[in-house]
């Protein structure tokens, strides 16, 4: 657990590339702490999902960072996605698989 954090990380879908990307921007993130980034089903919350990357919360807070949609999961209508650190930090998501704004 970060040292002087409260709270509970949040992020919302900022944009969306169609079977090609998804934008988030979190909110509340724990600082210093790197999260694994998962997509996967509907319905899943991420869990067990592709991992797609990762992402280091430096500061903490909030931030912007554009995931790619992986291929298994391209086509399909909605998809979840997850942010998980090691230390037991996680937040998730789930989205539209067209464009947007």
């Amino acid at each position: 657990v970060a040292p002087g954090y409260s709270g509970i990380p949040t992020f919302t879908i900022a944009a969306v590339d169609e079977d090609v990307s998804v934008t988030i921007k979190t909110n509340n993130f724990p600082k210093d702490q790197k999260f694994t980034v998962r997509m996967g089903s509907y319905g899943t919350a991420g869990i067990g999902g592709t991992v797609i990357g990762t992402i280091e919360s430096g500061n903490g807070g909030a931030f912007e960072s554009t995931f790619t949609i992986p291929e298994t999961l391209k086509g399909s209508t909605r998809i979840a996605i997850r942010l998980e650190s090691t230390t037991g930090f996680f937040a998730y998501n789930w989205f539209w698989n067209n464009d947007a704004p």
